[in-house]
């Protein structure tokens, strides 16, 4: 389960659970018969934290206050109830993939608030006034509940748009390093024709030239010796023009590099490394198999943050080190203190691209000084949200 599926709803029965227990304490008419409104703040707190791994059963419990509450006596649903019934259809929007399955969520709550009023309605007796209070109630927690499950559902077609346009801007990334390979494959095959059509056919021609000349002149003379050795010279020169042509062609038939990916890691540090950073890599877990957004995004940051370490702090020792675990990817560059600060120079962009690169993914970055050095810090979330 992703951390943030558990973090929220728990945050916010904690809270919910804070707030009752003040408003028990606090509310004369509570505070003198506490167990109905312990019942429903039970429930409410117990509905959000089982909303964390069943967001439709834990709103249908948290509904469950205002029968609980009526039932115990009192007139209506607690304060931290209320809230309740706004935090659990609200994450259940947010939380489920499939709309028609969170609809159940607001549903559920609407439904158990209608048998709330209900039960206040029958024991207070049928009155006009009754039936407009209990024809009210319904409509104001109605309202809540699947005003709260639109919100929820907004934040979700956000985010979602969010991580699209993530992978969106990766595929466009990858599509334009293939057409800068193919650039310059192309020049490269134009180079070796140019070459070929052009200086290597010249120069043969020179060299037939010069041939013809040498054959007018008496054999033995320097004038002789002098032309057989520029014809010598030519011949060579077609030779190595000629292969070069073919390295240049063979360069341009070569594959692509293979894509930036957290798995050439090693290969990315080797590189820095010979560059004459003294750096030294620690993996922690299988790096294979992360989706494709973060797994180019985290070797692009990786890839600033030690070219970073080069440009601003000099020959600094360096760790760098990734951590995989079921719900995210963490990296970590740290440096010593060299010749300068391995942080953003004026007017620098490579920390503000890590920044926009890390927010894309909805991760997080942290960047700046420590005593004796400097450290990046990212954090890429991998699991999305189940349904």
């Amino acid at each position: 389960m992703p951390r943030a599926a558990l973090i929220v709803p728990a945050s916010a029965a904690a809270t919910l659970a804070v707030v009752g227990a003040a408003e028990i304490l606090l509310d004369a008419q509570f505070s003198a018969a506490p167990a109905a409104p312990a019942a429903a703040l039970a429930a409410v707190a117990g509905g959000m934290l089982l909303a964390a791994w069943r967001p439709v059963a834990g709103a249908a419990v948290v509904g469950l206050a205002f029968p609980i509450a009526v039932l115990g006596g009192l007139h209506g649903p607690t304060g931290a109830a209320v809230l309740g019934f706004f935090a659990a259809p609200g994450w259940a929007g947010y939380r489920i993939v499939r709309a028609r399955t969170s609809l159940l969520a607001p549903l559920a709550v609407q439904l158990l608030a209608s048998l709330g009023t209900w039960v206040a309605g029958r024991a207070s007796g049928s009155t006009v006034a009754g039936l407009g209070s209990q024809a009210w109630e319904n409509l104001f927690f109605g309202l809540m509940a699947w005003g709260a499950w639109g919100v929820g559902r907004l934040a979700r077609h956000l985010r979602d748009r969010a991580e699209l346009l993530a992978r969106l801007n990766t595929a466009l990334d990858a599509e334009r390093e293939a057409r800068e390979h193919a650039a310059v494959a192309q020049e490269r095959q134009r180079i070796a024709r140019d070459m070929h059509d052009a200086v290597a056919h010249s120069i043969s021609v020179m060299v037939l030239q010069i041939g013809a000349v040498r054959s007018t002149l008496p054999v033995g003379t320097a004038q002789a010796e002098m032309m057989t050795g520029i014809e010598r010279l030519g011949r060579e020169s077609v030779q190595e023009l000629r292969g070069l042509v073919g390295l240049l062609r063979e360069a341009a038939a070569r594959e692509p590099a293979p894509p930036p990916s957290l798995a050439r890691a090693e290969d990315l540090v080797a590189e820095v490394r010979a560059a004459g950073l003294p750096v030294e890599l620690r993996v922690d877990g299988d790096l294979e198999g992360i989706p494709r957004a973060q797994d180019i995004s985290a070797y692009r940051v990786l890839q600033e943050a030690l070219t970073n370490v080069l440009r601003h702090a000099g020959p600094a020792r360096t760790t760098v080190r990734v951590r995989r675990d079921p719900g995210s990817v963490a990296l970590t560059v740290d440096n010593d203190a060299g010749t300068g600060t391995a942080g953003e120079s004026p007017g620098g962009f490579g920390l503000i691209g890590m920044r926009e690169r890390v927010a894309a993914c909805s991760g997080t970055l942290a960047a700046g000084p420590r005593p004796g050095g400097y450290t990046v810090e990212a954090v890429f979330p991998l699991a999305r949200v189940a349904p």
